[in-house]
């Protein structure tokens, strides 16, 4: 091996030997105690702390020796950019592979909704544009046609497309890391600086994107689209063509610094480029209402610090309006004056969606708190480490520039204070890089052993968020076997005109037939009428079935949706019990169903004849 130029001659071959050779050592071992631990997780124990209550010693030893192994790879400059690419395949394997092996089951109630447009496609072989309920998915449905053609070849009906899906997060963040290492890739040839950003990034992503989503596989794209742009699509530099033409080239060039040469591409990786930049363009824009505005930002704030031109900012604004304009139609006829008299109402907003803790027990709050403390932190030190780049002589505006892009979307939206997360997810490549460059700032410095267990303390500070702001509402977003048996057991009875009444969304719902059913979510009235139909389920229920446009009508209550009404507040401890007692007494419905944690009922108006094959299936 060739020793490092800023190593001392003859100490470098057998350091860099001992280093590599610890850290696959490092490596090996917390695999081994990573598999180890997953036996020893009984999901059913989760407390409200989340998955971070059943994880053995095995589990916290194996994150401690690979964040170990990963800083002592970062202390030594010449250490294989294969070994920290495999310390970060691992870490995204234990963060996001371990919920789903323990679970056996796909998390998030909207993960089964995603599904439930996928079965309308395959039913339907179409969309319907102008349904009710969903109806921006059949607007918007990229990502859902792609799925239902190729579940159609694979034969899969909407529980093996579940259980697929149950590791959608792992391939999606693997995507990010490959994307992001050729995206850091134009702001530094730091290797330390750009596998630390990636793990920053992984540890910090908390917000919960990256299930079986559209937004998952369009936040791909986005990034691959800042990729071509800053890479092959980057003119070689600006052609000033006057006066101004020169300041502004100028200006650019002290704001964001040459970006690190790289070899020009040919003319057919130019071509390749731009065809797969139009693709990505019309994915993005198909698949998401969001996404395609803050690549419009995105991309005009790089046609500001960089030669990149208008060319491709205006080609995204005009896929996105274009179809805003004429596929979505008949959704945005409806919704646009609403979503336009709402403009700049997101900050607004932003109160409505936080949790108040002070009305939550202690595990919900400690949750919520963490996830607002793992953002804090990483915006301050991202803060930190900008300042660290700027008094070393790197201005780094093409990072800044892309940092505060998401941003604009706050006041350009009514998408609510859900927007906010939303840019916190865009806007974290960025500030991960930041993060990063706190400890790695040049090529020069960060290179002792101090920065090394820094980094690793870090790293543990952030991996102990990620698994309480990612995982700590577990109890609420994993659902068991059984739910999911009891779920497909109603679905699978569906007829059109049907009500179902639902003590909250928590629960695998709307995965298949899902036109069939109007739903009613007891938690989503407001307070007043949840207090009065908890004090009598059984008549303002009964009430609720005897308008004459149903056909069928059914109440399902599960475990989730009783822990997410008692986690948030909604309803006292014991409501869903007492409920679905009050309705076992009443003569208005009978028990169709039920198992360890669900409970079906069907409005007894609806029942013909003698309840043949509807009594409880696993009482």
């Amino acid at each position: 091996m060739t020793p490092h130029p800023d190593a001392p001659a003859g100490q470098c071959l057998p350091s860099l030997w001992i280093t590599q050779t610890v850290v696959v050592m490092g490596l090996a071992a917390s695999v081994l105690l990573w598999i180890a631990s997953l036996p020893l997780m009984p999901p059913d124990a989760i407390t409200d702390f989340g998955i971070i209550a059943i994880l053995p010693w095995h589990f916290a030893v194996a994150l401690g020796l690979l964040s170990v192994s990963f800083a002592l790879s970062l202390a030594h400059p010449s250490c294989s950019n294969g070994l920290r690419i495999a310390a970060l395949l691992v870490l995204i394997l234990m963060l996001h592979a371990t919920p789903p092996i323990v679970y056996g089951t796909l998390r998030y109630s909207w993960s089964w909704k995603h599904i439930g447009i996928i079965d309308y496609i395959q039913r339907h072989g179409d969309l319907d544009r102008s349904i009710a309920f969903l109806g921006a998915y059949h607007n918007w449905p990229g990502f859902f046609l792609v799925f239902a053609r190729l579940s159609t070849w694979l034969q899969f009906g909407p529980i093996e497309i579940a259980n697929a899906a149950r590791f959608f997060s792992v391939f999606a963040n693997i995507a990010y890391l490959f994307l992001l290492k050729g995206l850091y890739r134009r702001f530094t040839t730091d290797d330390r600086l750009i596998h630390a950003a990636i793990w920053v990034f992984i540890c910090a992503n908390w917000v919960g994107q990256d299930y079986f989503s559209p937004q998952a596989v369009a936040y791909a794209f986005y990034l691959l689209i800042l990729l071509l742009c800053l890479g092959p699509l980057m003119p070689a530099g600006s052609i000033a063509l006057s006066s101004l033409g020169q300041r502004i080239g100028r200006i650019r060039h002290w704001i964001g610094q040459p970006l690190p040469p790289e070899r020009q591409p040919s003319t057919l990786t130019r071509i390749g480029a731009v065809l797969l930049l139009v693709l990505a363009l019309l994915y993005v824009a198909s698949s998401h209402q969001l996404t395609p505005l803050i690549l419009v930002f995105s991309l005009f704030s790089l046609a500001v610090v960089t030669p990149l031109g208008l060319a491709i900012p205006v080609m995204s604004g005009l896929f996105m309006v274009y179809w805003v304009l004429y596929p979505a139609a008949p959704f945005t006829a409806i919704y646009l004056p609403d979503e336009v008299a709402q403009l700049g109402q997101t900050v607004a907003d932003l109160t409505d969606t936080l949790v108040d803790t002070s009305t939550v027990d202690t595990g919900v709050a400690v949750v919520v708190w963490a996830g607002r403390a793992l953002t804090a932190g990483v915006v301050l030190l991202g803060a930190l480490g900008w300042i660290r780049r700027l008094q070393l002589g790197a201005r780094d505006g093409v990072v800044c520039a892309l940092l505060i892009a998401p941003t604009l979307t706050l006041g350009a939206t009514s998408y609510g204070g859900e927007a906010v997360f939303r840019v916190f997810f865009f806007a974290l490549p960025f500030l991960a890089f930041f993060c990063a460059a706190l400890f790695f700032p040049s090529t020069r410095k960060g290179k002792g052993a101090a920065t090394a267990l820094a980094f690793g303390l870090l790293s543990g500070l952030l991996i102990l968020g990620f698994l309480l702001a990612n995982n700590g509402k577990d109890r609420q977003y994993r659902f068991t076997p059984d739910e999911v048996a009891a779920s497909l057991w109603l679905y699978g009875r569906s007829q059109p005109d049907t009500l179902l009444v639902e003590a909250a969304r928590s629960y695998p719902s709307q995965f298949m037939n899902y036109e069939n059913f109007t739903y009613l979510p007891i938690a989503n009235e407001s307070g007043a009428e949840r207090v009065e139909i908890l004090a009598d389920p059984a008549r303002i229920l009964s009430r609720w079935f005897s308008a004459p446009q149903w056909q069928d009508g059914y109440v399902i209550l599960t475990r989730s949706q009783q822990a997410y009404v008692e986690a948030l507040g909604v309803m006292p401890k014991g409501s869903l019990d007492q409920l679905a007692l009050d309705l076992m007494s009443s003569p208005d419905f009978l028990l169709v169903y039920a198992n360890k944690d669900a409970r079906i009922f069907r409005a007894s108006r609806f029942i013909s004849g003698p309840p043949e094959g509807v009594v409880p299936a696993n009482p």
